[in-house]
């Protein structure tokens, strides 16, 4: 059930591309609509006492009035799709971004964001960040795109793995709308078959069972997984693409997947993703 969806909105012209998905998406779900604007302070202000310096109050009243006129504008905005929404500001550090947006984001069923690695803000990191602390299932949209939900074709990207496992039950609800759900399975160690193995029956009797009837496609041939993934994904004409977010922290900093990666720098339709 999806009732809370919250947006990253950051006062640029990407907004319209965030809005304009996750506004339609709470109307499909009646959901209230939360949209997290981000104000970033700059660095300096929090290494120097801005009391004493008629240049460092200059900078956060600049700041500020930027960030006040952002907001009326995403207010309006908001306004658009219902009475039931909302804006919040964070203003942050620079280093504290996707930390914030994650907090926010535990107390919604969805997040909306800008995918990594194509974001024109360049700001993979922060969407990194709400991908793997967040604890929820997180939404990613090609950059400049700007289109309302559309959930006819779903392609899931199936392994048996903690991730896919709550990804998957973080989109029953877009599966639960959608006409045609496809789930895609790549041989990684040879056909399952000749092991007598039915790979994909779990997790179609799985979703026979919330009433979702998915079509299995085995996917071999292919040394590059992520790659494969996203090429049945266009065979299948998918609107939407879900798949676990792997990856694990290496030095404090967050390493994705290869697949991950692959999906989240390529994929031209929105990506449900969960950790």
């Amino acid at each position: 059930m999806i009732r809370d969806i919250a947006v990253h909105l950051t006062g640029s012209e990407e907004d319209a591309v965030r809005l304009a998905f996750a506004g339609t998406m709470a109307r499909l779900f009646d959901a209230h609509l939360k949209g997290l604007q981000v104000n970033v302070v700059p660095e300096i202000i929090s290494m120097t006492d801005p009391s004493g310096s008629a240049f460092l109050q200059a900078l956060i009243a600049e700041g500020t009035a930027r960030a006040d006129a952002a907001a009326a504008r995403l207010r309006e905005q908001l306004a658009q799709f219902g009475p039931s929404t909302e804006l919040r500001r964070l203003d942050v550090y620079p280093g504290e971004v996707g930390k914030a947006l994650a907090a926010e984001a535990r107390t919604s069923d969805l997040f909306v964001g800008t995918r990594p690695y194509g974001d024109p803000a360049g700001s993979s990191s922060i969407e990194e960040t709400v991908l793997f602390r967040s604890g929820r299932p997180c939404i990613f949209l090609p950059p400049k795109q700007v289109s309302e939900a559309k959930l006819e074709t779903v392609f899931v990207a199936w392994k048996n793995a903690p991730e896919a496992a709550r990804a998957l039950a973080g989109a029953l609800p877009l599966l639960e709308k959608a006409a045609a759900v496809i789930i895609g399975i790549v041989e990684e160690s040879g056909a399952g078959e000749q092991y007598g193995e039915e790979p994909g029956t779990d997790v179609g009797r799985y979703l026979s069972r919330h009433g979702i009837r998915s079509e299995i496609r085995m996917i071999n041939g292919w040394n590059d997984t992520g790659a494969a993934l996203l090429n049945e994904s266009r065979r299948a004409a998918a609107d939407l693409i879900v798949m676990g977010g792997y990856g694990h922290s290496r030095f404090r900093e967050w390493a994705l997947g290869g697949a991950t990666r692959h999906l989240l720098e390529h994929a031209e339709v929105p990506v449900l993703m969960a950790h």
